[in-house]
Formats: C-alpha cells, sequence, structure tokens
C-alpha cells in the first residue's frame, strides 16, 4: 500500500530523529579512544607528533556536535507550525561542519595528510578571527596577538616537514595545503556540491529558491493589478514532500558521514554501524544509490 503525501512527511522526520538519537548512541558505546590494531592507533602510535592527531579528532568531536543540534533543529522545524525555510538552512549548516568531520577522519589518508588538513582548517580559522577583530575595532595590539599565532601555526607546521603556501605573490593562502572553500570540500567529500548551492541560495536570501520551498499561490485571492502591475497574493506555505525529502536525505548524509569515517578510521565496530544505517534508510525507503557505505 503506498503511503499519502503526510505518512511519506512524518516517516522521513521520525527516520531523520531516530538517526540522530541512534548516532549518538552509537558513538557512546564505542568509547572515546580508538580500537588496539586500527588505523588510528597505529598512526598515533607512529606519527612524529602524536598530539596533532589528537587535535584533529578534537575538532572532528566538536564539529559533529554541530551537526547533531542542527539536525534537532531539522527535526524542530519540521514539526508543526512547520517553518519551511529554516529546516533548508539548518540542513547546509549541517553539511558544512559533517563535511570537515569527514575529511579530518578520512580513512583513505595517511596521518601527514590528516595533520596537513587539520593545520589548513586551522588557519582558516585564524584568518576569520582576525577579520572579526578588524570588523569590530579590537585594538591593533590584540589584532596582533592574532596575527602572530598565525605566524606561529606556521611555523609549527614547517617544522613537521610542511611547506609553506604562497601564491606567486608570495602571500600566504594557506598552511600545510590550500585551503578549500566550503563548496569545493562538500563536492569532494559529500557528492553534494548542487545540493549546498541550492541550500545556499535560501540562506542567501535569494527569491528564485525561497518562493517555490516557503511560499505558494493565495488560495482564494485572485490576482489583481496595481499601477499596472499584476500582482499575485502568496502565503506561506509547508512546502512539498519531495521538497522535505530532498533536505532530509542531506541530513542524514550530513550526520551518518563523519560517523562512518571515524568507524572505519578508529576501528570501532563497522556491522552493527552498517546494521543501523541500513534499518534507517529502510525507513526512508531510501534507494541503493544514497547509501554511501555499501
Amino acid at each position: 500500500m503506498s503511503m499519502t503525501a503526510n505518512e511519506v512527511f512524518l516517516t522521513l522526520r521520525g527516520a531523520l530523529a531516530r538517526l540522530d538519537k541512534d548516532l549518538s548512541d552509537f558513538m557512546k558505546s564505542q568509547g572515546l579512544d580508538p580500537a588496539p590494531g586500527s588505523q588510528a592507533a597505529t598512526e598515533r602510535a607512529t606519527y612524529i607528533q602524536a598530539e596533532s592527531l589528537d587535535t584533529v579528532s578534537a575538532i572532528s568531536s566538536m564539529l559533529l556536535e554541530s551537526v547533531g543540534e542542527h539536525a534537532s533543529l531539522v527535526v524542530k522545524a519540521m514539526t508543526e507550525p512547520i517553518n519551511t525555510l529554516a529546516c533548508w538552512t539548518c540542513v547546509r549548516s549541517m553539511l558544512e561542519s559533517s563535511v570537515i568531520a569527514a575529511w579530518l577522519h578520512d580513512p583513505k589518508i595517511d596521518a601527514h595528510k590528516r595533520v596537513s588538513r587539520a593545520f589548513a582548517h586551522r588557519y582558516e580559522g585564524l584568518e576569520e578571527q582576525v577579520k572579526f577583530g578588524r570588523a569590530a575595532n579590537v585594538p591593533t595590539n590584540d589584532l596582533k596577538k592574532l596575527e602572530d599565532l598565525i605566524d606561529t601555526l606556521e611555523q609549527d607546521a614547517v617544522a613537521l616537514g610542511f611547506a609553506a603556501v604562497r601564491d606567486r605573490h608570495g602571500k600566504r593562502i594557506g598552511i600545510a595545503e590550500r585551503t578549500l572553500s566550503a563548496s569545493e570540500m562538500i563536492k569532494i567529500m559529500l557528492n553534494e556540491e548542487c545540493a549546498y548551492r541550492a541550500l545556499s541560495a535560501v540562506a542567501h536570501a535569494h527569491t528564485w529558491a525561497i518562493l517555490p520551498l516557503g511560499f505558494k499561490r493565495h488560495a482564494t485571492q485572485s490576482p489583481q493589478s496595481l499601477n499596472g502591475a499584476r500582482i499575485t497574493m502568496l502565503e506561506k506555505s509547508a512546502g512539498s514532500v519531495e521538497g522535505h525529502a530532498f533536505h532530509v536525505v542531506r541530513a542524514a548524509k550530513a550526520l551518518a558521514l563523519p560517523v562512518w569515517n571515524q568507524c572505519l578510521y578508529f576501528g570501532w565496530d563497522q556491522a552493527k554501524l552498517t546494521e543501523l544505517l541500513e534499518s534507517i534508510y529502510d525507513d526512508m525507503k531510501a534507494k541503493p544509490v544514497i547509501r554511501f557505505w555499501r
């Protein structure tokens, strides 16, 4: 028996809420440390500066907290009264945090590359902090301290064998490696560039994205004319079930992929996590093509 649009909507919302909880419970059950013999344990035992790898995991952990909080907000936004536009902007934030966490714990790279990515991410953060300080009219001495921190971070990277990253004019454009934009990273790691651009269009208040997602033609008021211009009355809309399916699928991926990468990297119970994901994606009636772990 086929489900009604309302039943599909409720199923999607319930699956996302369950995924958020079940992934959190899974991570708690696995503990904080890598399993003996895992890729993470081996890297920490052999890399020249194991503390750098602890930093990688610390950054990833904070980002996963952000992903989880935004997932909770998506579920709340999908609960009556529905906040259609907020659903999309929350998922956009999820993708940005998720992709960095997945990027740092990517099991396909080695320790040196992992630390390189952490340096690049930390450099971007310090650069943004300096820009914020200038905008907030932070005293010159405090800005100088932040700029000195960037210099120190670069020196630490060079000491570990990373080359200075400069453009053709000699300007620093990264530390250890060039900093990727969010869209670049999402394209490479999540294969969700198209979705990210659609989500960003909502966040950036572009009418072409906002109108079809959050509004519909007014049910009773006919188009009117004002100074020769045709005016169509609109009203807020809860959106289509297809639209909600679109952002729920991306929210689910943002939740699951970084946990999957950490599971492989830390040597956690892969069979248990696979069973969890299959069960929830079955609930969503998800097609095989979007089950990235297969």
